[in-house]
């Protein structure tokens, strides 16, 4: 069985995590709203400097927030922290994007958001659209120490609604969702292959339960 903890990202709450590596949780998923808490991606890093086999990662990270070759390097730098015990929750931006007045990404945009994303997490180029531009792009320097993408990273992501998931099963390493919004299934967290489409799932404590991001 594996069990997950999702904590708001506070810098000097490290040892919630340390001590639950201890108690025996499995993932730690580290809370993303840059205008609420501490940076997720800092307090990651140092979870990932003070532990040894809890795997570390975002519990969602904001798309809408950073580009993808950004999130990816950001990722492949935790993960040379803690090789293969990194992975990427990623989602459109709830509280994050409202906070600033704005709404999260649309489907659309998530669904280039995460055509983008998926390949630069394996260190591979991607076509990436910028500011009206598309480019190739790829981390030039992946074998000097930088990051570390030998290791692979998984890509959680965040999933509410039938539309959602009819994205993320082609996308994701794991989609999840708390169901709540599918009154058929139970409320907790489920974990869909990208290899198949979305049925109803068993109930799984890899994700945790969590504020939407």
């Amino acid at each position: 069985m594996k069990l997950g903890i999702c904590v708001a990202s506070k810098i000097d709450d490290i040892d919630y995590v340390v001590e639950a590596e201890r108690l025996g949780f499995t993932h730690a998923w580290f809370a993303d709203s840059q205008m609420i808490w501490s940076d997720a991606y800092a307090t990651a890093a140092l979870a990932a400097d003070r532990t040894s086999t809890i795997k570390i990662g975002t519990g969602v990270s904001v798309a809408a927030t950073r580009p993808a070759p950004v999130t990816a390097a950001s990722m492949a730098t935790i993960n040379q922290i803690a090789p293969g015990r990194t992975f990427c929750g990623i989602g459109t931006g709830n509280t994050a994007m409202r906070i600033m007045g704005h709404k999260p990404m649309t489907i659309a945009q998530f669904d280039q958001y995460l055509t983008e994303l998926k390949p630069l997490l394996a260190g591979e180029e991607a076509m990436v659209e910028w500011r009206g531009k598309t480019s190739p792009v790829r981390h030039i320097m992946p074998d000097a120490g930088f990051v570390n993408f030998e290791d692979p990273i998984p890509m959680y992501v965040s999933g509410f609604g039938p539309n959602r998931w009819r994205l993320l099963a082609n996308m994701a390493t794991v989609s999840y969702s708390r169901f709540r919004q599918i009154p058929r299934w139970p409320r907790g967290c489920g974990a869909v292959s990208s290899e198949v489409r979305p049925k109803p799932v068993a109930r799984s404590t890899e994700c945790p339960s969590q504020p939407r991001h």
